[in-house]
């Protein structure tokens, strides 16, 4: 029940959310992966806070300007009770890991015998993403956090329609404030396809991430 009031909720909230700014809708906080290094010498932190206003100002995680991989975005989420009240939440998202071709293959095989090869001119691709429930205002309610809500798209920005197969540890996590979830992502794409993964977030527009 909980999980479609929440579907239910997304769905509405993006379509209120269609009215608004996008650059406001865009407006989130990025860590990128470097952030971590400690090695950086003073001339150096000048240089990535430009470059991090640069990113702000380009609206980073939109289409024209993807999370570089490997980065972090922290987007809005709203989580619903039983009784459909919400409570603005913040959800931090970073991609992992990509396999694709082969490799995907091999393990979608070897996942379920009942998997069918990728079509010609296609292959799989998997991507494992991690979630952060970094903050929210309430600590009894959860956040469905599932492969439902990303894309596949394609260089060309078709977004690929989902094609059904059983995937190891695929991404379907509850949430509640504080917690952690990993999983992976797949679909079929067209082969060396520089493809693109979308997030659908409650605060309206996709975020999108790059995959390389």
């Amino acid at each position: 029940m909980k999980q479609i009031l929440y579907i239910l909720g997304v769905a509405t909230l993006l379509m209120l959310a269609g009215c608004g700014d996008i650059d406001e809708k865009n407006d989130r906080e990025v860590s990128a992966a470097s952030d971590q290094d400690s090695g950086v010498d003073s001339e150096e932190d000048g240089v990535e806070e430009t470059e991090q206003e640069d990113k702000k100002e380009k609206s980073v995680g939109t289409r024209s300007n993807p999370l570089p991989f490997g980065d972090t975005i922290t987007v809005k989420e709203n989580i619903y009770d039983d009784s459909f009240n919400s409570y603005p939440s913040a959800l931090q998202l970073t991609l992992l890991e990509v396999i694709r071709g082969d490799e995907a293959w091999s393990i979608i095989e070897k996942e379920n015998q009942f998997n069918e090869p990728a079509e010609e001119g296609y292959e799989y691709a998997l991507v494992k993403v991690k979630g952060f429930l970094k903050d929210s205002e309430t600590e009894d309610d959860s956040l469905f956090f599932s492969s439902f809500n990303f894309n596949f798209v394609s260089d060309e920005g078709e977004v690929y329609e989902l094609v059904s197969a059983v995937i190891p540890n695929e991404l379907h996590k509850e949430l509640f404030s504080g917690a952690t979830g990993e999983g992976y992502i797949y679909n079929q794409v067209r082969i060396g396809d520089d493809f693109k993964v979308s997030y659908d977030s409650s605060e309206g527009s996709p975020v999108f991430f790059l995959v390389k």
